[in-house]
């Protein structure tokens, strides 16, 4: 059931809300304190896990499916659990955005945003849904890829992941086309079609082709290598590229440190679990199911309040306690979206699979 890894889709969502709170933290003009300051050095790279998850898990899904009805009904099965579980939120944003980001809302490309069809950030509604735009885009990648045999597309996996490796190894470090001075001649769609984050769903589609065949190694240690990875890649963050690693000039540089982790992390908890050591079972699968929800209405819910008056009803208060209010917050973001995951997000992931007409069998 993979228990583990629904764990680990929860911390890395939670990664990026404690990301995004800490600078409603410092907007309150409170110091972030530890907690914060490591989630503004490693938070944002939640999106990095989730990659690396996603790729994971296309492969595992599929480990014995090949064929074009095969890759149709692939298709028709993400399609409704990314398109049931984004709207809602999507119209959300657009309410709360319309009253409390007007000039952001102004600027939006509604029917792009809708789509999740590829755009520059400032014209996406709903920003973290940029994620989501990859999402579609490795699902379609790899949907054409489950026409092929299981062997076959072993092989072309591992191919992708060396040469879109090669290219973008070559583009950051021989041909500097990340360089503040030449990035923005690059083209949006060039940018987007060979982005350095293809490298972490092939590596963790490789990664699930791997632990089909052989266990793989001790899961502790791989646990311990991917933690330590990550903390080694925050401090990285911090000390070389002054906090900015997240930034389009230094994502290459993002990729190689918290993507390299990500695959360890995941490799020691499916290890894990298989030799019986298994994450809380009831919270693992009601809030790794939950991570979708909580990933995209946090910054809905934190601007609100901030519209409301939440951050200036704080400011000179001690820091400590605007600390605890914002981790207070975050974890009842977690509550609400785990409660509306159970009561609203499953039920209509199930409509959208009736309408899509997706098989029952998995």
């Amino acid at each position: 059931m993979l228990i583990n890894v629904q764990f680990l889709r929860f911390i890395a969502a939670f990664l990026v809300v404690l990301y995004h709170a800490a600078r409603h933290v410092r907007m309150s003009g409170a110091d972030p304190g530890p907690l914060f300051a490591v989630a503004e050095a490693t938070g944002f790279a939640g999106v990095d896990v989730f990659f690396v998850i996603s790729g994971f898990i296309m492969v595992f899904t599929t480990r014995s499916q090949a064929g074009a009805a095969s890759s149709l009904e692939f298709l028709k099965r993400r399609l409704a659990r990314i398109y049931s579980g984004y709207w809602p939120f999507f119209i959300l944003a657009a309410m709360v955005f319309a009253w409390a980001r007007p000039e952001h809302f102004g600027a939006a490309s509604f029917l792009k945003s809708f789509m999740l069809w590829p755009a520059p950030l400032d014209q996406v509604l709903l920003d973290v849904s940029w994620t989501l735009s990859y999402e579609m885009y490795f699902y379609l990648v790899f949907g054409a890829l489950v026409i092929l045999g299981v062997a076959v597309r072993s092989w072309i996996l591992g191919g992708i992941f060396l040469l879109v490796t090669a290219y973008n190894l070559l583009r950051h470090f021989a041909w500097q086309d990340f360089s503040p001075e030449q990035y923005y001649y690059n083209t949006f769609y060039n940018l987007f079609l060979t982005s350095p984050f293809l490298i972490e769903f092939f590596a963790g589609a490789l990664l699930a082709i791997v632990l089909q065949s052989n266990r793989g190694g001790n899961g502790w240690l791989l646990l311990t290598v991917g933690v330590a990875g990550f903390a080694a890649a925050g401090m990285s963050n911090v000390f070389i590229y002054d906090g900015n690693v997240e930034q389009g000039f230094h994502v290459v540089p993002r990729v190689l440190m918290f993507g390299a982790p990500s695959v360890f992390l995941i490799w020691g908890l499916v290890n894990l679990e298989r030799s019986g050591h298994i994450a809380a079972e009831r919270f693992s699968l009601a809030a790794g199911g939950a991570s979708y929800a909580i990933y995209l209405s946090h910054t809905i819910l934190l601007v609100a309040t901030m519209k409301m008056g939440l951050n200036a009803g704080l400011r000179g208060l001690p820091d400590a306690l605007v600390q605890s209010v914002f981790l207070l917050y975050s974890a009842l973001i977690v509550v609400l979206c785990i409660t509306y995951y159970q009561h609203a997000e499953r039920p209509l992931h199930g409509v959208f699979k009736k309408l899509l007409r997706v098989s029952r069998s998995r």
